[in-house]
């Protein structure tokens, strides 16, 4: 299943506006975290509580920043904390569209 999310990542600068792509696949997670006109890999696990770890960096003018994001998936919006060694920021979200598996990919 492929499932997009609009976005908001309040970061120290204030916040910012983005789209999150995740690809499921059985536990794992893969996609892209588009943010400040760059795209970002994102990986992880889906958690047997539903909860996302993710692994990404956020690239930004100045830096690319590592970070671990843990998100909550609810009723079409997601909510929750990316940490880095310089900062902890707030995400909020809503799904914007999500896709089912394709037939090749079962």
């Amino acid at each position: 299943m492929t499932e997009r999310y609009q976005v908001t990542i309040q970061s120290q600068l204030g916040p910012r506006e983005g789209v999150l792509t995740l690809c499921h696949q059985g536990n794992y997670v893969t996609g892209s975290l588009d943010l400040v006109g760059y795209v970002n890999t994102v990986r992880g696990v889906r958690a047997a509580d539903g909860t996302l770890h993710l692994f990404h960096p956020i690239q930004t003018v100045v830096s690319t920043i590592p970070c671990e994001t843990v998100l909550h998936l609810r009723a079409g919006s997601l909510r929750g904390t990316s940490t880095s060694s310089s900062a902890r920021m707030r995400w909020e979200g809503t799904l914007l569209h999500s896709e089912p598996r394709e037939e090749s990919e079962l």
